[in-house]
């Protein structure tokens, strides 16, 4: 996770700085350029998604929504959900 932080921060689109209330801790910050390169990679996902779903009918939207709010609902069950 270091590395990757301070590849990040070198590249410029994190701040990273010491917490004040504990020198072990840091804390993470987007830059203006992190924060564009952040939303327009959610504006692309969202894009794609809207895609993938409109090759659907609307029956086949309807059938993934419901299938996809059943292994949420289901999810609490399975460990793996839950991170170590």
């Amino acid at each position: 996770m270091s590395a990757l932080v301070s590849t990040l921060e070198r590249d410029g689109p994190v701040i990273k700085a010491r917490a004040p209330h504990d020198g072990r801790a840091v804390n993470l910050s987007l830059t203006d350029s992190g924060l564009r390169a952040i939303t327009t990679a959610f504006q692309a996902h969202t894009e794609r998604e809207q895609q993938w779903a409109g090759s659907l009918s609307t029956d086949e939207q309807q059938t993934l929504i419901a299938l996809s709010e059943m292994l949420t609902a289901h999810s609490v069950h399975f460990a793996v959900k839950q991170r170590e």
